[in-house]
């Protein structure tokens, strides 16, 4: 597939942020280098880093497929890293609130909700529902819900994932032709949505170092008295 030079803008744009991410991704992280009081450090941290790592491999996946002209495929990727972007900023701004507040009351049970919950009856805690953090981040960025939804409707067999993608419907009442090449998928409509998602996830990871040292500090201190 011949890229249109702004659709060859933004694949490039996109490579650069998952070439920044990877390179700094973090190989191991130690409890006892953040408290040997609270695990709550640890927790978070864990979180942080795990979902860092989620996006750097869903977002190489996303550019390979783009570059495989495997248009479906990348933007249900697309919507993964949308997802995982959102529990990050989800977590920035957990740990912003108890940076200035204080208060530690519910952070325990949003770190273990993501970090070991899950939907089935075996999990140890149920995990929040996906749309939970896509509508907190929609709160602070307009549209990020409506985009999130648009994604959705190529991760499902309907119109836009299916029929559209996969046909020339009614271009011809009695025939059907099938494939990628006949489908109606516009590059340009996910590259934006990956490149700004991979910058909000790097912006608001490099973002959280603060908050992430006074939570530190605020755990140990709570946990002394």
């Amino acid at each position: 597939m011949a890229l249109n030079k702004k659709d060859a803008e933004l694949l490039e744009e996109a490579c650069a942020l998952s070439v920044q991410i990877n390179t700094n991704l973090p190989d191991k992280i130690e409890a006892v280098a953040l408290s040997n009081i609270s695990k709550l450090p640890f927790k978070a941290l864990s979180l942080r880093e795990t979902l860092i790592h989620r996006i750097a491999d869903l977002s190489d996946a996303a550019i390979s497929l783009y570059k495989s002209s495997k248009i479906v495929p990348a933007i249900i990727m697309i919507r993964s890293v949308f997802e995982t972007s959102a529990v990050l900023f989800w977590l920035f701004k957990k740990l912003k609130h108890v940076s200035e507040t204080s208060d530690l009351d519910d952070i325990n049970d949003f770190l273990n909700k993501h970090l070991f919950g899950g939907r089935d009856e075996n999990a140890p805690v149920e995990s929040y529902n996906i749309l939970t953090a896509i509508d907190h981040t929609d709160k602070e960025f307009e549209n990020y819900r409506i985009a999130y939804d648009d994604l959705s409707e190529f991760a499902h067999p309907n119109w836009s994932g299916l029929i559209g993608a996969y046909s020339d419907a009614y271009k011809n009442k009695y025939v059907l032709n099938l494939g990628k090449v006949e489908g109606r998928v516009p590059s340009i409509f996910s590259l934006p949505l990956l490149v700004s998602s991979l910058k909000l996830a790097t912006y608001y990871y490099d973002e959280m170092e603060q908050h992430f040292i006074n939570f530190n500090e605020l755990c140990d201190k709570k946990q002394r008295k």
